[in-house]
């Protein structure tokens, strides 16, 4: 059974410490009229010392504590994550969330937004790793297109690979 667009329940999950990958959560949930979640972590400020504290953190794998909403995953037909790559990695309150092994539905996709020193893959495939299914798609984002709002045609593209119908022969 294949599901309408118009159908199709999306939740976007996201953490963003300084509010880039926020803005490109908002942006995907008008596109595909999906409800919006955030993971909060108070631990890392969007100060240098936050900055400082996240990189460290990130390096040594340290989880944080995080706050989440409380959803039931497997109600909705797509959960689309998202999260800022720090050294090389999801940023740790989305990893945070998936070391909970949240029970998710079969359909999961990953967004990250990053600087120009931060390649997506080893980030893209470390989340991966932390999934029971593979990921149905990626975006990842420089923030320079971000913050110049120049990131419409990656959105586009990858609205329509998560809500064109797959053929189930």
């Amino acid at each position: 059974m294949n599901l309408e667009v118009d159908e199709m329940k999306t939740l976007i999950l996201y953490y963003s410490r300084t509010g880039t990958t926020a803005k490109v959560a908002r942006t995907l949930g008008l596109a595909l009229d999906a409800q919006i979640a955030e993971i909060k972590c108070s631990h890392y400020r969007s100060n240098w010392l936050g900055y400082l504290i996240a990189g460290y953190d990130s390096v040594k794998g340290n989880l944080p504590p995080i706050e989440v909403p409380d959803l039931s995953w497997k109600n909705y037909d797509l959960v689309i994550l998202g999260a800022p790559i720090w050294t090389s990695y999801a940023a740790l309150p989305l990893r945070s969330f998936l070391s909970q092994k949240p029970d998710l539905p079969k359909r999961v996709a990953l967004f990250l937004t990053h600087g120009s020193h931060s390649p997506a893959q080893k980030a893209v495939d470390f989340v991966s790793s932390l999934l029971p299914i593979p990921l149905e798609g990626v975006l990842d984002l420089p923030q320079s297109q971000i913050t110049k709002d120049q990131f419409s045609d990656q959105i586009d593209g990858f609205v329509e690979k998560l809500t064109t119908p797959t053929v189930v022969t």
